[in-house]
């Protein structure tokens, strides 16, 4: 089952490696940006109060396209990591993310394509949630994530419409969401929604995603993705994923973004904030100011 790991990072490896190496091929179109944020306040004797904090963030975003006459295939990756430093504590995540999708189309007509979808998406590194000990004086550290754990891969064929070159809509009634949680310690409680002591689960259902990614002002773009699965078994329950990217560009080497990301599963387990366990919509945003370049 290790083996269905390396499929994804094989995949990603490929397709780029070969994209990148076709310089003199005009059919490819490619490109990116990779910034680095760090954030830090000291304080000494400050009377306003606070906690010295160091905060640093990685984000790397590119894709290279292919186009030639019908034929299309774009390819988008994107990696995000970061840690901070609160005061005496160790460094703790703050975030994580491996996103790889790739989209094969075939033109039917100006607006419509026949498409397959290839989305993958995991993390690098062991995720906590901290909670305070019975007497208030620590914390302890309880793992809920991992480094594929977990991981979800989704594979489908559809129709994509695309009424203009930043807005588009696949529904592909005929798809394959693969859940990977490869921790034992996290399979053997069922996490991520896979049955206990397995490392993964294969569920076939239609998914429905929509994307947007426009220069809404100058130096200004916005990027959205909406997810949507639906197990056939579990219909009408769906999993929804939205992802959302603003990038500002302030000068040629210095730039600023706003990341939030929504994800629903009913049948996933998670610790809620208040202490609870159950399903929840989870939430996460980043906001960076840093050092960035676009290529």
């Amino acid at each position: 089952m290790k083996r269905i790991c390396f499929f994804p990072a094989a995949f990603i490896f490929f397709g780029f490696a070969v994209s990148f190496a076709q310089d003199t091929i005009s059919f490819w179109k490619k490109g990116g940006n990779v910034g680095l944020n760090i954030t830090q306040v000291a304080l000494s004797n400050w009377a306003g109060g606070g906690q010295n904090t160091i905060g640093i963030t990685g984000l790397t975003n590119v894709f290279a396209n292919y186009a030639e006459g019908k034929t299309t295939w774009d390819n988008s990756l994107e990696l995000g990591y970061g840690m901070t430093k609160l005061a005496k504590q160790e460094f703790r995540k703050s975030d994580d993310r491996i996103l790889f999708t790739s989209k094969f189309g075939h033109k039917a007509n100006d607006q419509f394509f026949y498409s397959a979808l290839l989305d993958f998406r995991s993390q690098f590194d062991k995720g906590y949630k901290y909670n305070k000990n019975a007497a208030g004086t620590s914390d302890t550290a309880l793992l809920i994530s991992n480094l594929f754990a977990p991981a979800f891969m989704n594979v489908g064929v559809g129709m994509t419409y695309k009424p203009a070159d930043y807005f588009e809509i696949l529904v592909a009634p005929l798809s394959n969401r693969i859940i990977i949680v490869m921790d034992d310690e996290l399979s053997k409680q069922g996490a991520f929604g896979v049955n206990p002591g397995k490392n993964i689960k294969s569920e076939l259902g239609a998914a429905l995603n929509i994307f947007f990614k426009k220069e809404i002002l100058t130096n200004v773009t916005l990027q959205s993705r909406l997810n949507t699965f639906g197990a056939y078994e579990y219909l009408p329950s769906l999993v929804v994923t939205w992802e959302s990217l603003l990038n500002m560009k302030v000068n040629d080497y210095i730039t600023a973004s706003f990341a939030a990301d929504v994800f629903y599963d009913e049948r996933v387990t998670v610790n809620r904030d208040d202490g609870t366990l159950g399903p929840a919509t989870q939430f996460r945003n980043v906001l960076s100011i840093g050092f960035g370049y676009k290529f």
